[in-house]
């Protein structure tokens, strides 16, 4: 689920998810299952709410096994599973045990495991472009599987935050730095690189760091026919809408860009008014 893939889509695509699981300290006998007894909706509210630092941790390997073996017995034979950045979480890991154990009673099922390198919208966005490939038919299987592993360095995502307090709470800063830093208005701009959270720089104002993240993004498009775009919001739709009128004016991008609220795997650390852009620069016609 940290693929933050819009309902609808999960629903057309038939896409199978396995929640991660939340919850906020001191209340641990309250576990929460993301997509399932938790929707980003309420869970950023909540956050704001109780200023209490939620905690995540991720499927086991039962989780995914459930998954599969409703897929086996449902008659797939070839199955790929998605996960979010292994340098993030275990869930990767999780997906190999629960594979192995499917080997021993299903041999005849094939299933590839593809680390995204990735996170929210840039895993999502791979996931997606994966099943649209599986519906379009023109790809094997293995063709698939190395187009998607070809993907992941062609993926880029770049977000800012609104309030460095949420930091202090997962303990990514110190008091001092976050008040500093409020005083001085500043904003971080980070990406994910190889499935790692890299800052990039800090900018003055709130605007500035939503314009720059568009900036960021034109520097590396290369063919903006060959674009896939998506943008994940914290409960801060004005702000994303701001930065996607801003990316469309200096790009020209007119193609589709989806969007959802950012889900509570991911947006537990940032926290609220987290936006920013993920994008995908691939040449994928007649494959999808």
């Amino acid at each position: 689920t940290a693929g933050d893939i819009p309902r609808d889509l999960v629903k057309e695509y038939d896409i199978r998810e396995v929640p991660f699981y939340l919850y906020f300290e001191g209340e641990e006998n309250v576990i929460y299952k993301e997509n399932v007894t938790l929707l980003p909706e309420d869970f950023f509210n909540i956050m704001k709410a109780k200023k209490k630092h939620p905690r995540t941790s991720q499927p086991n390997m039962e989780d995914y096994y459930v998954v599969l073996e409703q897929l086996a017995n449902e008659g797939y034979k070839k199955i790929i599973i998605m996960t979010l950045s292994a340098k993030f979480s275990g869930s990767n890991q999780s997906a190999q045990l629960a594979r192995d154990e499917m080997k021993v009673k299903h041999p005849d099922i094939r299933i590839e495991i593809i680390d995204t390198e990735s996170a929210t919208l840039g895993e999502g966005l791979q996931q997606i472009l994966a099943a649209k490939m599986i519906r379009k038919g023109a790809l094997s299987f293995n063709e698939i599987v190395n187009l998607l592993l070809k993907m992941r360095k062609s993926t880029h995502v770049f977000f800012t935050v609104e309030d460095l307090y949420f930091f202090y709470l997962g303990g990514r800063l110190g008091r001092g730095s976050v008040f500093m830093g409020n005083i001085m208005n500043l904003k971080p701009i980070m990406s994910i690189v190889d499935g790692e959270t890299n800052p990039i720089e800090r900018v003055r104002g709130r605007k500035k760091s939503l314009t720059r993240i568009a900036d960021l993004c034109k520097e590396l498009i290369k063919d903006i026919n060959n674009l896939f775009v998506a943008s994940p919001h914290a409960v801060c739709p004005e702000d994303q809408k701001f930065l996607l009128d801003y990316f469309r004016e200096i790009t020209g991008y007119k193609g589709e860009i989806i969007t959802r609220i950012m889900g509570t795997t991911i947006g537990a650390h940032p926290g609220p008014g987290t936006t920013g852009i993920c994008f995908v620069e691939m040449d994928l016609k007649g494959v999808i």
